[in-house]
């Protein structure tokens, strides 16, 4: 399932009202307007395809604030498909990740002391305390 050319303007417009232009941060209408990004959202949850058309179709003819509104009254669980999908294809676009100044997922190496310093005692500690679980293979102690 898609949606329409007409439910395709409607999540723009509602778009542009979650996500407006901010300083030196594009508006959400302006970024998704190719489809590109919002094609990867729902490539990456299929599931929200139902309930987004939904919410475009209630929203339809609607001024876009309104519209949302009366989403999140009456349509609680399609405006959370709605706001998740704008807000996730959003952050995915790159123009928008460099205006924020985050680089995305990459690789960090950790030094060894760093991955020690992140352990939680509280987490880790009952496990320790526990002692060594493990079972022995069968034949042990035979040569090899």
């Amino acid at each position: 399932m898609t949606l329409s050319p007409e439910q395709n303007a409607t999540l723009l417009e509602l778009a542009a009202a979650l996500i407006p232009a901010g300083e030196g941060e594009p508006a959400a209408d302006a970024v998704l307007a190719d489809g590109v990004w919002l094609g990867r959202a729902f490539a990456a949850e299929p599931s929200l395809v139902p309930a987004v058309a939904r919410a475009c179709d209630q929203a339809m003819g609607l001024e876009p604030h309104d519209a949302l509104r009366r989403l999140a009254e009456e349509h609680s669980a399609d405006t959370r498909a709605l706001t998740t999908l704008i807000s996730g294809a959003y952050y995915m676009v790159p123009e928008v990740r460099e205006a924020i100044g985050y680089p995305g997922q990459v690789p960090r190496p950790a030094s060894l002391t760093e991955a020690v310093d992140d352990l939680d005692e509280n987490l880790i500690g009952p496990m320790l305390a526990s002692g060594p679980r493990y079972r022995p293979t069968p034949g042990a102690g035979a040569p090899v």
